[in-house]
């Protein structure tokens, strides 16, 4: 069902007055006309707007001279700004830390070199010699400069602003311009005089030109401009036609799809969204750092192993070389032989190994900074020897109190529930019938005028009112309902996340705990194993010893040099990702992190 009022003309003027103003200052001004404005005045208004759109034909036109570098620089001007404007909101994401522009080719030349390579490496050794030297420090800015994982999430981000870029462009002004030229030749037979035909030949040149603009107003108002010109000229006779015409029409939805909360809910949720990946960038910054000094560690696991499984394997070629000794004086048994040299060699299977995996963890890490596989570097094992086990110097209730404030995701999950709020509402306005307010305005040129302009007398304007009345709204109550079930479901998703979050807190803590403990053990371990090694290698001197009793106990020896170095590497991540987890891991432009107490609400 619909309905239509009249409106009287000097309502009109006032509103296309207002039209005028948003179209060349784009805001609203105050409107001080009164009713009893003249027509002359809007003819005014309408003589400017026809003024302006052969301006923007020729923009338009101008435009196609634009390069892809030009669309290029323009999309990274309008991006960096929507990121800029955004980072500061943001703790542990500075917008030098959102520049994807690709860096300088990876240069190592500065790190300090390796002497000769190590003989517990075996032919790996020849690789090391004069190979680069990387630390910590070193290999953590390489990583987020050159780390093609880090590098994907700041592209992540940049599409992300980009995306807002066209949201915010949806909101101002579009215009539009074309321009169409033709030539035509009509060849007809024509009676000259009685009897006598001929062929007639009709040459014409018509060109075609328009301009316009579509504006959504913040208020829900589609505000729409359109100005054709068709020029004719018959090349017989020389005669031309101009034809000309503009078109102005406003629409006001008052009801349903009016409103600022419901036209810019589109743009609301993409600034929303920019702050959430934002967020969710910080997050990933403190989780790239804890793993990359994972890999790090792991790096250099995997080399202390290896010497530890040289070191065992060189002590069972000194044990089976006594044993062999012994056995052609008569002290031993070919058993005891045979035992011997067969951990022997399972001792050098588990030596090689181990400088396979080793190979693969350093490739493997090369390949997560950024470097190229076949670069010739190692990592600084002195790093691993600095390692200490250190308690937290904060108490887990604190922990959990700082983490609820300070953690990018639990900001995001409560921003969520807002979200889901605000949707009941746009939701809302759908069920409303639909009550929209017209104005239309047309001009046009004088019929078979030669010059290209419009008589302002020669107009039409009307004005009208729409109504919808909501007899059909099952999609939209649908919506509705769905929307109510988000916002519960938003909120238990925000209940989960932070509960998560002190499960992580009490986990990193429980962590710590075990990591200490598990050291500890294995440093008795490494004590027993090695009085149980010096013992059963002075029995095998005085031709005393059992040769199972050595290989079991330079195995445990062994497991518990690595298991040491395990655990002290295990605590120190612990407390890494306990810092994480608090949301209190910052990490700095060279990839560094510091851990930082100071400042934060309780």
């Amino acid at each position: 069902m619909e309905g239509k009022i009249r409106f009287r003309r000097n309502h009109v003027a006032i509103s296309l007055a207002k039209v005028v103003g948003l179209f060349e200052e784009g805001r609203v001004n105050e409107m001080r006309t009164a009713d009893s404005e003249s027509s002359s005045s809007f003819s005014g208004w309408m003589r400017r707007l026809w003024h302006i759109f052969p301006s923007l034909a020729a923009c338009s036109f101008l435009s196609l001279g634009c390069t892809p570098e030009v669309y290029h620089t323009r999309a990274d001007a309008e991006t960096y700004s929507a990121l800029y404007q955004k980072t500061p909101g943001v703790e542990n994401v500075e917008p030098a830390d959102v520049d994807i522009a690709l860096p300088d080719s990876l240069d190592l030349s500065s790190l300090p070199k390796t002497g000769g390579g190590e003989s517990f490496l075996g032919a790996m050794a020849r690789y090391e010699r004069g190979a680069k030297v990387l630390p910590l420090d070193e290999a953590l800015d390489t990583g987020i400069t050159y780390g093609r994982e880090y590098l994907g999430k700041k592209e992540e981000v940049f599409l992300s602003a980009l995306d807002l870029t066209l949201a915010r462009y949806r909101l101002a002004p579009i215009f539009r311009g074309s321009e169409r030229v033709a030539w035509a030749s009509d060849t007809r037979t024509a009676q000259v005089q009685q009897g006598v035909s001929d062929l007639v030949s009709t040459n014409t040149f018509a060109r075609t030109e328009s301009a316009g603009f579509n504006w959504l107003y913040r208020t829900g108002a589609r505000i729409s401009a359109d100005f054709t010109r068709d020029f004719l000229r018959f090349t017989t006779g020389n005669s031309s036609v101009n034809q000309s015409n503009l078109a102005v029409s406003i629409v006001q939805p008052l009801l349903e799809g009016g409103g600022t909360t419901v036209t810019l809910e589109a743009l609301t949720q993409e600034e929303r969204d920019l702050l959430y990946d934002l967020r969710s960038f910080a997050d990933f910054r403190r989780g790239y750092i804890v793993n990359l000094v994972t890999e790090y560690y792991g790096v250099l696991q995997a080399r202390d192993q290896v010497k530890n499984n040289f070191v065992a394997y060189q002590g069972f070629l000194k044990s089976v070389d006594q044993e062999e000794a012994f056995a052609e004086e008569g002290r031993a048994t070919k058993t005891e032989v045979g035992r011997l040299r067969q951990a022997a060699l399972q001792s050098k299977s588990r030596w090689i190994n181990s400088i396979r995996n080793y190979q693969n963890a350093l490739d493997n890490f090369k390949i997560t900074v950024g470097a190229p596989v076949d670069e010739s570097i190692i990592l600084d094992d002195k790093e691993l020897m600095q390692l200490r086990i250190e308690a937290p110097d904060i108490s887990r209730d604190e922990a959990v109190q700082i983490a609820l404030v300070t953690r990018p995701d639990l900001a995001t999950s409560a921003d969520r529930v807002a979200d889901a709020e605000r949707q009941i509402k746009v939701a809302k306005n759908g069920l409303l019938p639909g009550l929209d307010i017209s104005l239309d305005y047309r001009t046009v040129s004088d019929p078979g005028n030669t010059t290209p302009a419009i008589n302002w007398d020669r107009r039409r304007w009307e004005g009208a009112v729409d109504l919808d009345l909501p007899l059909d709204r099952k999609a939209e109550r649908n919506i509705y309902r769905a929307s109510l079930v988000f916002f519960d479901r938003a909120k238990r998703a925000d209940e989960l996340a932070r509960d998560r979050a002190k499960l992580d807190i009490n986990d990193g803590f429980r962590a710590i705990e075990q990591a200490k403990s598990n050291f500890e053990v294995a440093e008795q371990q490494v004590t027993l194993a090695e009085s149980r090694v010096e013992e059963q290698e002075l029995r095998q001197e005085l031709g005393q010893g059992d040769a199972q009793d050595l290989v079991d106990a330079r195995i445990d020896l062994l497991n518990a040099r690595n298991q040491r170095t395990s655990t002290v590497i295990d605590h120190a991540l612990a407390r890494m990702r306990l810092w994480r987890d608090m949301g209190i891991l910052y990490v700095s432009d060279d990839g560094s992190w510091a851990k930082r107490l100071e400042n934060e609400s309780r």
